[in-house]
């Protein structure tokens, strides 16, 4: 059985490579020594986005500074599905729930949407990228989506580049499942954008503002009126499945 290296990964801004030495910011610091109790010599994976997972060993383990002397490559950088997650917030936990179970699941760009039935219109981003890169750490990710503040449906929809397929996950729609639909737009589209509702749902007129948009394609989520967290679960499950990496 594989037996992983290390049992810490943490996510870094700077540049990786080999005999590259990289000091760990405060509070990963803290984590590293406090909380997992690390000493001189033990190993950590370290990744930033861009130069893939390297390994590397503790040489100095204090509560406000860490050094790591990085030794070899684990994984080289390899490119993920454009994916762009388009949601509206919901309670504080749910949210936060989303954001997670979104980075595990692939997505690359995280935006906050607001509707008439928004039941959250505060968030706080910076809160949803840390939620974010705890899942892309824990998950094993190479990279760390996105996150955006809270926009308007109409400015999000104006926004939105023309060659992206919008997929528009309409909780009344009879009909138009995923199984039906998407198959036929993994030769159309490499960047996607999915769309899931508040609690409530959309308003009619909503529906049709989405609808209206050019590269827009509705689906059904099955016959039960699923909550929101749960919609954008199986939602990018089902694309994913289709049109990403899990094919």
């Amino acid at each position: 059985m594989f037996e992983k290296k290390y049992s810490i990964r943490l996510f870094i801004e700077s540049d990786l490579g080999k005999d590259v030495g990289v000091v760990l910011d405060r509070p990963q610091s803290h984590y590293v020594a406090t909380v997992m109790r690390k000493s001189e010599g033990d190993p950590v994976a370290l990744f930033n986005g861009r130069d893939g997972e390297w390994l590397g060993d503790l040489q100095e383990v204090h509560k406000n500074h860490c050094l790591i002397h990085v030794k070899e490559m684990l994984r080289p950088q390899e490119a993920e599905p454009d994916i762009q997650l388009l949601f509206a917030p919901v309670k504080k936990i749910q949210t936060h729930l989303i954001v997670q179970k979104a980075t595990e699941l692939g997505v690359a760009d995280i935006q906050p949407v607001q509707t008439a039935r928004t039941n959250s219109e505060r968030i706080r981003p910076e809160k949803l990228a840390l939620q974010a890169l705890e899942a892309a750490e824990q998950c094993e990710r190479l990279n760390v989506p996105v996150v955006h503040g809270l926009v308007k449906l109409e400015q999000m929809l104006n926004a939105l580049e023309t060659d992206r397929t919008l997929v528009f996950c309409n909780e009344r729609l009879t009909g138009n499942s995923a199984a039906e639909v998407l198959p036929g737009l993994v030769a159309q589209s490499s960047k996607w954008a999915i769309l899931t509702g508040p609690e409530g749902g959309f308003t009619t007129e909503e529906v049709e503002m989405i609808s209206a948009r050019p590269n827009s394609h509705s689906i059904s989520l099955g016959p039960r009126i699923l909550r929101a967290e749960t919609a954008v679960m199986a939602s990018l499950s089902l694309l994913q499945a289709f049109c990403g990496d899990w094919k």
